[in-house]
């Protein structure tokens, strides 16, 4: 029992570090999202708080979750990376305005990006591969929900937040003690936080058969950078925006949660078929169905997706990015991306929100048919190769 307890406590705590740093990822989405639409003079300025926040999060990752980094030196980051967040997130609705939240996505950058950094000391100090982060992550989307409480007060949010970040840095601050990073270790396994938002391997996208997967990917930056927006749209129909972060997180990690034990087993085609299926059912419910039902329904078919994708690729290392690959160059590329998909939404609304949700189904779906085809054809060619 003795041998036990102490790889049983490493467990433990890198679960807890897990949910802590996904807590911080999700958190930092839908939060800075949301006061950024409160205090930013129009719709693409909000998204462009969300893309300096990837962006940032992107260059804190390149260095903090490198190996060398002592615990003591990652203690004081994380103390003054959680004073910089709270602090400019409390001021940010009381008279701070732009420059305290634009203070905040930093400090909130730095912090999550020293939470990945903590989870992968941990995890390099297990004496055993530790098994993918699926429940941790499920928990840490939980506490989200639970932090984020009711949107449409921006200004309890921000104490929320303030208070969480302070909280979520005390305990991470306790669990770094025990991890200490080699300064040979290999870099992260994506390009940014580990898979969530990946850097896919160097020319994934050549190979028609697995856009779908690729796509379910990366259905999760339109749908959470909007979020806080499609949460307004969706309080003018009687909706809470509680319940739809609620419905979308729960999606994302729901199926996967219960599907843990089957989907390491799945071979490429399925994955590819289940993920096609998911976008394309979110499609299909946001043109047909009435508002807001056609809002939630896309928030948890594609929620879904990605999940499925995600998953796909924890068991997967062929579907991932290469280890070591630059956090900085996937959040920069994900920058451009959110502040395209700003300025479509600001010019277009829910109806572009629409049209970006259904290409990505429509290209997915039109993949798959071409992966069937052309599996479909080399059955035929194999047969006839063995007739002569």
């Amino acid at each position: 029992m003795k041998a036990i307890a102490p790889l049983t406590g490493m467990r433990m705590r890198l679960a807890v570090a897990r949910a802590c740093a996904w807590a911080l990822l999700l958190a930092g989405w839908v939060g800075v999202g949301s006061l950024s639409l409160a205090l930013a003079p129009s719709e693409t300025q909000a998204y462009a708080v969300v893309a300096l926040w990837l962006l940032a999060l992107g260059a804190a990752a390149a260095v903090a979750t490198r190996g060398g980094l002592r615990p003591r030196a990652r203690g004081f980051a994380l103390v003054a990376a959680a004073c910089v967040t709270a602090g400019g997130v409390w001021a940010s609705l009381r008279g701070g305005g732009m420059p305290a939240l634009w203070l905040a996505v930093s400090g909130w950058a730095v912090l999550t990006a020293l939470a990945s950094g903590v989870v992968r000391s941990l995890r390099l100090a297990q004496a055993v591969a530790p098994a993918p982060p699926i429940v941790s992550a499920a928990m840490g989307a939980l506490a989200t929900v639970l932090v984020l409480g009711d949107l449409a007060d921006p200004l309890a949010l921000a104490s929320r937040l303030a208070a969480f970040v302070i909280a979520v840095a005390a305990l991470l601050l306790a669990l770094q003690r025990v991890a200490a990073s080699p300064s040979h270790a290999p870099g992260c396994r994506a390009g940014l936080f580990d898979c969530s938002l990946p850097a896919w391997p160097t020319g994934a996208w050549r190979d028609l058969q697995s856009w779908p997967m690729l796509l379910a990917g990366l259905a999760m930056l339109p749908m959470m950078a909007s979020l806080p927006l499609i949460a307004a749209w969706c309080r003018a129909e009687a909706v809470p925006g509680q319940f739809l972060v609620l419905i979308h997180l729960g999606a994302m990690f729901g199926p996967v949660l219960l599907l843990r034990h089957e989907v390491v087993s799945w071979s490429p085609r399925r994955l590819a078929a289940a993920c096609t299926m998911a976008l394309a059912a979110g499609a299909i419910v946001v043109l047909a169905a009435p508002a807001p039902y056609n809002l939630l329904g896309l928030a948890v078919a594609h929620g879904a997706a990605w999940g499925l994708a995600w998953a796909g690729q924890l068991w997967a290392p062929a579907r991932r990015g290469q280890q070591g690959s630059s956090p900085l160059r996937a959040g920069a590329g994900y920058a451009l991306l959110t502040l395209a998909l700003g300025v479509v939404v600001s010019h277009f609304g829910a109806a572009g929100m629409t049209v970006i949700h259904v290409v990505l189904a429509t290209v997915a779906v039109v993949a798959w048919c071409y992966g069937l085809r052309h599996r479909a054809q080399r059955r035929v060619y194999r047969h006839g190769n063995h007739l002569l």
